[in-house]
């Protein structure tokens, strides 16, 4: 008996250990790099271009408004009623970004924006790393960004388009093509309450995103780009580093959650 008792003592912290690993064991994702509800301050996590819009929690996300104030409106003052919302981590190489949106706003005005990777073009005040002139943006006029950026865009406007910044010089002269990777993609636009999951692979040489209505599951879109149709142009020639953003232009409003940046493998070789 005594034989007996004392092997399950030993026995026992072992299988104790073992139990309280295998969850978190089971659970951590290693490619993991950032993830974020939504549903918390949102200053955790984001910084924010722009002093006219609005952030609030709401339907278990955080609602996001650009300004009021069109271009129509007043051709001067609907530059400060844009908003970027940015990522304060930097993402590097290859990544799986991934989030869910549901469109508030019913306007026909302006449009979303997802950047990817951005960096400051390096030069004078515009240093690679964004925060350095965060003060250059409070008012985040459209061409700030064509200028003195260096990223992956993609436009969620009727034509979806994809383009690589900066696609104007510091003069304001565009560059041939404007930055545009071909082709623009026709789809099935967001409609006002519905709900829509984002999900992009962006690659050193090319950038695939997937739309499905969450509802129903349809795809809406599912393409592939070739980034390196404008990098002979530019320096440095493809993007591989930087911040994540969400750009409103004026009167666009969503709620965003689960917003999830993944490590991607690299392509199988054969």
């Amino acid at each position: 008996m005594n034989h007996l008792v004392t092997t399950i003592l030993l026995i026992s912290p072992f299988l104790v250990s073992c139990t309280n690993l295998a969850p978190e064991a089971e659970t951590k994702d290693p490619d993991l790099l950032f993830e974020d509800s939504m549903t918390k301050d949102w200053r955790d996590h984001w910084f924010l271009d722009g002093k006219e819009a609005t952030l609030e929690h709401r339907d278990g996300g955080l609602y996001f408004a650009a300004g009021t104030v069109t271009k129509q409106d007043d051709p001067v003052a609907y530059h400060a009623h844009h908003a970027v919302l940015w990522t304060r981590q930097v993402f590097e190489g290859d990544i799986k970004i991934s989030y869910e949106l549901t469109r508030i706003d019913d306007s026909d005005y302006g449009t979303t924006l997802l950047y990817v990777q951005a960096q400051g073009i390096g030069e004078g005040r515009y240093q690679k790393d964004l925060t350095k002139w965060n003060d250059f943006r409070e008012i985040p006029a459209m061409d700030k960004y064509f200028k003195y950026m260096d990223l992956i865009s993609l436009s969620f406007r009727e034509n979806l388009r994809c383009k690589r910044y900066p696609w104007m010089d510091s003069e304001g002269e565009w560059y041939e093509g404007r930055g545009l990777i071909k082709p623009m993609v026709d789809y099935t636009r967001m409609q006002t309450g519905e709900t829509y999951r984002v999900e992009v692979e962006k690659r050193a040489d090319s950038l695939k995103l997937r739309l499905e209505h969450k509802g129903s599951g349809k795809i809406l879109l599912d393409h592939t780009w070739d980034l390196t149709q404008v990098a002979g142009t530019l320096e440095p020639q493809l993007i591989e580093k930087g911040r994540i953003g969400l750009r409103h232009m004026a009167t666009r409003q969503f709620i965003y959650r689960d917003f999830k940046v993944k490590r991607l493998q690299s392509h199988a070789t054969h």
